[in-house]
């Protein structure tokens, strides 16, 4: 099969598109509130006319981040820790799809129903559950723990992230404040020497614009400052049609296009990547009641239109998906998580995140990570496409069988049902007769059911006591260094 490539814009609309954008960066720019990368872009042929001001960029300018933009992925260590990256072997690692769970949720709906705020406990569980589940490939931050201090909280979250993954890469990219880097480098160095990898694995930031076109002065820093250490620093953004963009879907899309080319500005010429790496986060702003709903059909288009453009760019393309807007696990949740798992997969994403959340990204539930696993598994299914060669046409099969045959004991069905048929292991898969005679379980019983039994198990430990007790003592002193001072 060929590569995804659903098509949504003429090619006039995007030489539209192209064209909108490259005038918002030459003439409308990005507020960089930061002199070491204002003096980095400039050196490459950005413009600044007054201090303070937004730096532009010329037509010029963006020729040649186009123009030498490469079609194979680079190399470096820590590719794969965040989905900010442009990691090239995403597809391959995770069986034509990475799928990621957890970004920060900070409320927690717990087996028996009830919402209440994430602690130390509930993240670990979380974590606990996501590593076990065969589809999830990669672990973000599971929970925002409330029961610690604020300002420590990135911290805590790391830990959690190595304690309680064994098999997965799990980590965490929140900083917040700069105050924390030299501790969160500290421990970093003490999961590196534990895992004998290189301290870039497990140890990076996420940082989000003020969309749009606004790289704020702590964010700069903070992505500066992990720069200069040699270690990786993700830029993420995300638009509201009709709050931080245009209503109109077009004008979203522009900058969505806009912010992810200066985004690889920065990574072009701080770490010297060529691939060029589209990103997408955007949807709708609800006009009636404010809300930034992300399960909306609208954000399957803007997703459908990047990576039109991310092909056309020769780039790749990572989509924020699934993140539904509703309260509880059900068909509300799967519906709305539809809306831009599909269209993600269809515009060519390398993967998808924020599996197992509940009301954007506000909360997250056991049960639904459970479900959206069963999910996951179908979507890594529809994501790899089938083969077309001599022996999947089966012709030999088919005339040895003749008209009427039948094909379930024959050795062709034997070598191929399993890699090309999806075997659920949670959704239905039995008759009428055989689910009422089973007791009629729904899906949301069995996955609580499976959830539960995890949950149960003495699961593995992702790091050491020695280890544990090394990071504690990081985030003691920490502890003692910040809240003493504030």
């Amino acid at each position: 099969m060929l590569p995804w490539s659903a098509q949504v814009l003429t090619p006039e609309e995007e030489e539209k598109i192209l064209a909108s954008t490259v005038r918002l960066l030459s003439e409308v720019g990005v507020v960089v509130e930061n002199e070491i990368l204002v003096e980095l872009l400039v050196a490459h042929g950005a413009k600044l006319t007054r201090a303070g001001g937004p730096v532009t960029f010329p037509e010029s300018f963006v020729e040649e981040l186009l123009a030498i933009s490469e079609s194979e992925y680079d190399r470096a260590e820590g590719l794969e820790s965040s989905c900010l990256f442009p990691w090239g072997e995403r597809r391959q690692a995770c069986h034509g799809l990475e799928v990621t769970a957890g970004t920060y949720p900070q409320y927690y709906l717990d087996l028996n129903g009830k919402i209440r705020p994430h602690t130390l406990e509930t993240v670990a569980e979380m974590t606990l559950l996501a590593d076990s589940l065969e589809n999830i490939d990669r672990l973000g931050t599971m929970g925002v723990p409330s029961d610690v201090p604020g300002c420590l909280g990135p911290l805590y979250m790391r830990l959690l992230a190595w304690k309680y993954a064994s098999r997965k890469l799990s980590g965490c990219g929140e900083v917040r404040n700069q105050e924390l880097i030299p501790y969160i480098c500290e421990m970093g160095e003490i999961i590196a020497a534990e895992k004998g990898e290189p301290l870039r694995r497990r140890t990076f930031a996420e940082v989000e614009m003020i969309s749009p076109l606004k790289f704020t002065r702590v964010e700069a820093e903070i992505f500066v400052q992990f720069w200069k250490r040699g270690l990786l620093a993700g830029v993420g953004f995300m638009h509201s049609a009709g709050g931080s963009a245009p209503a109109s879907l077009a004008a979203v899309v522009s900058l969505d296009l806009a912010e992810s080319l200066f985004v690889n500005a920065l990574y072009r010429y701080c770490y010297g990547w060529k691939k060029l790496w589209l990103q997408t986060n955007s949807s709708v702003l609800d006009m009636k009641t404010g809300m930034f709903p992300f399960g909306r059909p609208e954000r399957g288009l803007i997703i459908l239109a990047m990576g039109q453009l991310a092909r056309r760019l020769q780039a790749g393309l990572w989509a924020s998906a699934v993140y539904p807007d509703a309260k509880q696990p059900g068909i509300e949740a799967g519906l709305q998580a539809s809306f831009s798992t599909i269209p993600a997969i269809l515009a060519g994403a390398a993967g998808i995140e924020c599996f197992g959340l509940l009301s954007g990204a506000e909360m997250n539930s056991p049960v639904q990570l459970v479900i959206d696993n069963e999910y996951a598994g179908a979507l890594k299914r529809f994501a790899r496409g089938f083969l077309v060669d001599k022996e999947t046409l089966a012709f030999e099969t088919i005339r040895e069988a003749g008209p009427g045959g039948f094909f379930a004991g024959t050795e062709h069905t034997l070598r191929f049902y399993r890699k090309e048929h999806w075997q659920p292991a949670l959704f239905t898969r039995e008759t009428l007769n055989a689910w009422l005679a089973s007791g009629q379980p729904t899906e949301l019983e069995k996955a609580r059911a499976q959830a539960e039994g995890i949950l149960k198990q003495e699961l593995p430990r992702g790091i050491c006591e020695a280890t544990e007790d090394r990071l504690m003592s990081v985030i003691s002193r920490a502890r003692r260094a910040l809240l003493e001072k504030n």
